[in-house]
């Protein structure tokens, strides 16, 4: 399980009870609770120090969705956790998981902070960049939103670590590596991708 504890979780729940409830069970674990917030205004309040959040999608009849925006532009996990069966999340969204209320902290600790399985942790200790390769490109898509631009961002990204492998500092992972690299990238030449 997780270590949660100093995480700042953002927590965006009109409904105080499963509020209060989500909240003391994050406390519990040693996170530090941003909110709860029932508006959306009081979210974006919020969404510069979030390391994680939990979403409802209805938050006083306004949709919870630009919030998620921001926070899936910083490159923060986050769920959706709401009552509401209905709910159409926008394709952009999809990835992140949609919880019913009625599913419960543990579940959404789950979510919120998955487990790797065995096979998942020794591709990943392995630095295997073939392995890497499709989480930097659904980084690479969730942060420009057109395929295209995103495999080109990743492209380039394989040619600077080429060209910085002698620089890599010792002890860092081959993926936060590459991820330092695509942000520094994207940073830099991000529009031009999309033309």
């Amino acid at each position: 399980m997780r270590d949660v504890r100093g995480l700042q979780l953002l927590i965006v729940e009109d409904e105080w009870l499963l509020a209060d409830d989500l909240a003391r069970y994050f406390s519990s674990m040693g996170a530090t609770i941003l909110g709860p917030v029932a508006t959306i205004e009081q979210a974006f309040h919020y969404t510069d120090n979030a390391q994680a959040a939990i979403l409802d999608i209805n938050i006083n009849g306004r949709r919870v969705f630009p919030v998620a925006d921001e926070l899936q532009r910083r490159g923060i996990p986050f769920v959706f956790f709401t009552g509401d069966s209905e709910s159409v999340i926008p394709d952009r969204l999809r990835y992140a998981s949609n919880l019913h209320k009625s599913s419960g902290s543990q579940a959404v600790f789950d979510a919120l902070f998955p487990q790797r399985g065995v096979r998942e942790e020794s591709a990943a200790t392995t630095d295997d960049v073939l392995s890497i390769l499709p989480k930097l490109r659904l980084a690479a898509r969730l942060g420009l939103g057109d395929v295209a631009a995103s495999d080109r961002l990743v492209e380039k990204t394989l040619e600077q670590a080429l060209r910085d492998i002698d620089r890599r500092a010792a002890g860092l992972s081959t993926e936060d590596w590459l991820n330092e690299i695509m942000r520094t990238v994207g940073e830099s030449c991000g529009a031009k991708l999309l033309h």
